[in-house]
């Protein structure tokens, strides 16, 4: 058996003459430029992969890449996770792909004799999936960028142990860093903060759990180019930190830590294949010369981005029916609150009033708009692509987005855009979430459904989710 690590997320796995590959972002880039795969994938990587089977573990454009999966035969197998929402499978659809198969939670699939692959589901309502790969009497564990706690990560031990290779994500791939109050004064460092090795403790308080031979820092492996997210670069999780934390903590005593690039590879016979190279001693220097590198693209990128416009009847479509999907108890929510969304380009301001509370939707001038309001911004490329395609957690996850309130709107905010989220994966309206999909997907889980049970009752005893997160693993 021989796994090679591809890209950013994407891993490839080869016995018994097969290739099984999973989240293949492998050319161009993400979420309207924002991420590029760091390092960058050699052409040669890509050119020589002809995958028997391809695994999505979910919707996200890091891990479903449409450039990246057109590159590959329209018969090729194309296995995704049972989910409630089918929103995975009506995408694939929608590109031509027909040999699609949904695996059930726990589901196993063999692939070739003493070749095998099961898939196990969590995160809810959004939709998020592990496999688990074994073959030749070595198991691999591609957590990815799932957060597998309690009950439902026994399950997996339990089942599948001892395990031999973990991967997991060590970074955020969120809209934390987007927000500005517009009554309290906040420096860039104030802004961006994050606890900087929250994402990394997370990260080893999962190995410990899992306890491989070894851990491997994986789905996180990227940098920013365009101009409106460079400056984030800072602020991203390299591997080299989680090894500077493995190192200076004393963990990991039976685990060891090992950093895989873009090409890098382990097989049953010679181990593992590492390329010396100084990506991450070296990051800044490289990431300058791939803007350079990249720079005539992205000035085409800005042009043609500044002549994207959104129209009022865009904002109807989706918050004319959005407005009306929002439960009744999370409407009053927004009384007296609209949020302003505001679509931007380099020389234009269009702004849009979404009034949730009484369902209105209009065009309104930027002068009226008050110091106390809620505002959703972003550029207009990515709010049309958000209104017509229903992608707003995608939005979010670019990092290409703004927002600006009071610290005391902060939670309305938030409240909105976990709205959107919740109708971008069908959990709204809540008829869409009740469905005989939804038992199906969810009986296989039970584990997981109790697991939340016990969360909401730590929750309300205090207890914030990124605690009952680190409680549960540690």
């Amino acid at each position: 058996m021989r796994f090679q690590v591809l890209s950013h997320a994407c891993l490839s796995v080869q016995a018994k003459g097969k290739t099984f590959v999973s989240d293949p972002w492998l050319v161009g880039t993400c979420y309207w430029r924002s991420w590029w795969n760091y390092p960058p994938v050699k052409p040669e990587l890509v050119e020589q992969l002809k995958p028997d089977w391809i695994y999505l573990t979910h919707v996200h454009w890091d891990h479903f890449q449409g450039p990246s999966l057109r590159k590959f035969s329209k018969d090729t197998q194309i296995l995704i996770p049972y989910e409630r929402s089918p929103r995975v499978r009506a995408d694939l659809e929608a590109m031509g792909y027909k040999n699609i198969i949904e695996m059930d939670h726990g589901k196993t699939m063999e692939l070739a004799p003493d070749f095998k692959v099961t898939s196990y589901q969590f995160s809810s309502p959004w939709g998020d999936s592990a496999i688990v790969i074994e073959a030749d009497g070595v198991t691999l564990f591609n957590a990815n960028d799932t957060k597998f706690v309690g009950w439902p990560l026994k399950q997996i031990l339990k089942r599948h142990g001892p395990i031999d290779f973990a991967f997991r994500s060590h970074s955020s791939a969120n809209d934390r860093v987007c927000l500005h109050y517009t009554d309290v004064e906040q420096s860039d460092d104030e802004r961006f903060y994050e606890d900087p090795e929250l994402y990394i403790r997370n990260f080893v308080n999962f190995m410990e759990k899992v306890q491989p031979k070894y851990a491997i820092p994986f789905a996180s492996n990227h940098c920013h180019l365009h101009k409106d997210v460079y400056p984030l670069n800072s602020y991203v999780m390299t591997p080299v930190l989680v090894k500077d934390y493995v190192d200076s903590h004393d963990v990991f005593r039976n685990i060891k830590l090992q950093i895989m690039v873009s090409g890098d590879s382990w097989d049953s016979e010679k181990g593992f294949d590492i390329a010396e190279h100084t990506y991450y001693s070296d990051r800044d220097a490289h990431i300058e010369r791939l803007l350079e590198e990249n720079r005539e693209k992205l000035e085409q990128t800005y042009a043609k981005e500044d002549r994207v416009k959104v129209k009022l009847k865009d904002f109807e479509k989706f918050f004319g029916k959005f407005n009306k999907g929002i439960p009744g108890f999370y409407r009053k929510k927004f009384k007296g609150k609209p949020i302003i969304m505001r679509a931007v380009t380099s020389n234009s301001r269009f702004c849009v009033e979404v009034d949730v509370y009484n369902d209105t939707i209009k065009e309104i001038d930027e002068a009226s708009i008050g110091k106390d309001a809620i505002i959703y911004e972003a550029p207009a490329v990515v709010m049309r692509t958000a209104l017509v395609l229903n992608m707003f957690s995608h939005a979010g996850i670019s990092k290409r987005v703004n927002y600006y309130c009071r610290q005391a709107d902060e939670p309305t905010l938030r409240l909105f855009n976990r709205l959107l989220e919740a109708w971008e994966y069908d959990a709204l309206p809540l008829n869409k979430l009740f469905s005989m999909r939804t038992v199906r997907s969810y009986l296989p889980r039970w584990r997981e459904l109790l697991f939340y049970a016990q969360a909401v009752l730590m929750m309300l005893g205090g207890k914030s989710a990124r605690d009952v997160e680190q409680e549960f693993l540690s």
